[in-house]
């Protein structure tokens, strides 16, 4: 356990990526811009 921590700390870890990439990652969860959403406007019949 001592020695699997020693490891671990020595290890470095880098979570930086571009905002090109940060897109790609987000679209591919679903991620749109409002501009590209489809406006719904619900009227009401009769008023």
């Amino acid at each position: 356990m001592i020695l699997a921590c020693i490891l671990i700390s020595g290890a470095k870890i880098n979570y930086q990526m571009s905002k090109g990439n940060i897109e790609i990652k987000a679209r591919a969860y679903g991620m749109r811009y409002p501009d590209e959403m489809p406006i719904i406007i619900n009227k009401e019949v009769g008023k």
